[in-house]
């Protein structure tokens, strides 16, 4: 049990103080760096705790979750946030999967889960969840599908017959997202009832919020040395795409593997597809001299694999109606059987399309990544061996640095082994089974074999062939 404690808090400008004002089932705050987003969402968890009405012994009793994409960033960013605001000696701490703080007065008895959600087994863990709120941290880097995982889980604690809960709901903050993000399409076009989006003003702005809490000169620092696009979002918080991490193929080049294409008569499709809450499929054609066109691209939202088997159906008959389907490549976790009727993902594919699907060859990373990279920096008479319709928008933000390796630290130079699971992961995933069923895999083992290599080694593929220098 804790002892006593007061914390003094003043919200940062007027729409942070909006957020707060709002009982909104669903509300998101977006802002520039350093605008207070973050601390926010930890008094506002605070602050309803304490509003809960107390259960017949007089306790108020909450429940909460914390998310974050990825376990590092959950770890030192967002736990940190929290610890300013509520140190583990305030209440007990366990570092346990998952994190969790407890907090017990005589009046109050908070938890708070601590929890990386950015794979399809992780939004399992939701499903057993009896929350009364929940804060998404940086809810730009987390699938939609976890979102709406979330609304189904709040206001189940406490119970009815504790009282239930006095306010329940989801709270979002992040810094600004694309005009293609699910963050955009709900704040900006399609807003559902009950929800509400807030949007500061810019950090170099004559109305800039939390300028207070901040070093003189932070937003004038932050923006020097950066381009335009940088300072649009992290500055002023305006929407926009910015390469974040490095990109997991910088050998790839807009101008040049980009082009108009229009399907080869007589030359059959091939699909790559990939699995999970966000299936997406990737449609190619293999020409005669080697050349990869990736004509088109179906990426979906918390869709299931006999729903987007659907979709995939009804997609080709109206867009490719004169193309035979020839074959399709899809992750190779999808032959494990589903527990409800032991088929497995690639046996619904084959049902409901009725085409022919096996597993690619290869779940490897290394592997997936290099028949990538062989397919970019390969030249056929002149042209490129590898070239991408403008039609595949969410593959190409990926190609330019959308799909990307997470820095492990701020400015340290190092990046996780394996790229951030985000919306552009998904495609680009399927991309390369679609690469690897095509036969790319047996291009990378010959130049591996010819050169007495092994696998393991074949990381390092990253010439360039449209370099300049």
């Amino acid at each position: 049990m804790m002892s006593e404690r007061v914390v003094t808090y003043t919200p940062s400008g007027p729409t942070i103080k909006a957020f707060h004002q709002s009982d909104a089932f669903v509300r998101g705050i977006m802002g520039p760096i350093g605008s207070g987003k973050s601390t926010a969402c930890v008094i506002e968890i605070l602050r309803r705790a304490q509003q809960q009405q107390p259960s017949a012994d007089g306790v108020r009793r909450s429940r909460w979750a914390i998310i974050r994409n990825s376990y590092p960033e959950l770890k030192t960013t967002t736990l940190k946030t929290w610890a300013d605001w509520c140190p583990p000696e305030f209440g007990k701490l366990t570092m346990d999967s998952p994190i969790k703080h407890v907090i017990r007065t005589a009046e109050l008895d908070i938890e708070v889960l601590f929890m990386a959600l950015d794979r399809e087994e992780d939004a399992r863990k939701l499903l057993s969840l009896e929350l009364t709120g929940a804060w998404i941290n940086e809810a730009r880097e987390i699938e939609k599908p976890i979102l709406d995982a979330l609304t189904g889980r709040v206001g189940r604690y406490p119970s009815k017959n504790q009282g239930g809960a006095t306010w329940s709901g989801i709270i979002l903050d992040t810094n600004p997202a694309d005009t293609e993000s699910w963050w955009y399409k709900l704040a900006e076009q399609e807003t559902p009832e009950g929800w509400e989006f807030f949007q500061q003003p810019a950090g170099d702005g004559p109305d800039a919020e939390n300028l207070e809490n901040l070093p003189t000169k932070y937003y004038e620092r932050a923006r020097a040395g950066k381009d335009e696009d940088w300072i649009k979002v992290y500055v002023r918080g305006g929407y926009g795409f910015l390469m974040e991490g490095k990109a997991v193929y910088p050998m790839y080049r807009d101008r040049t593997h980009v082009n108009e294409l229009t399907p080869v008569e007589d030359a059959p499709l091939f699909i790559g597809v990939d699995f999970g809450l966000t299936p997406a499929a990737v449609i190619g054609q293999k020409l005669v001299d080697g050349r990869w066109y990736i004509l088109d691209e179906l990426v979906s939202e918390d869709c299931g694999i006999v729903r987007f088997s659907e979709l995939l159906t009804a997609y080709i008959a109206k867009h490719y109606t004169d193309f035979e389907i020839e074959h399709g490549w899809g992750d190779p976790a999808g032959t494990q059987r589903v527990q409800t009727d032991e088929r497995t993902a690639l046996d619904m594919l084959k049902e409901h399309t009725g085409w022919k699907w096996s597993p690619a060859p290869s779940n490897d990373f290394t592997l997936r990544r290099e028949v990538v990279v062989g397919a970019l920096n390969r030249m056929v008479d002149g042209n490129p061996g590898f070239q991408l319709s403008p039609k595949c928008s969410t593959l190409r933000k990926g190609f330019v640095g959308g799909y990307n390796f997470k820095s492990i630290r701020s400015n340290s130079g190092q990046y996780h082994e394996r790229p951030l699971k985000n919306r552009f992961s998904h495609p680009h995933d399927a991309l390369q089974y679609l690469l690897l069923g095509g036969g790319e895999h047996y291009v990378v083992m010959n130049w591996i074999k010819r050169r007495g290599r092994k696998p393991a080694m074949a990381v390092g593929m990253d010439y360039d062939v449209f370099s300049t220098s």
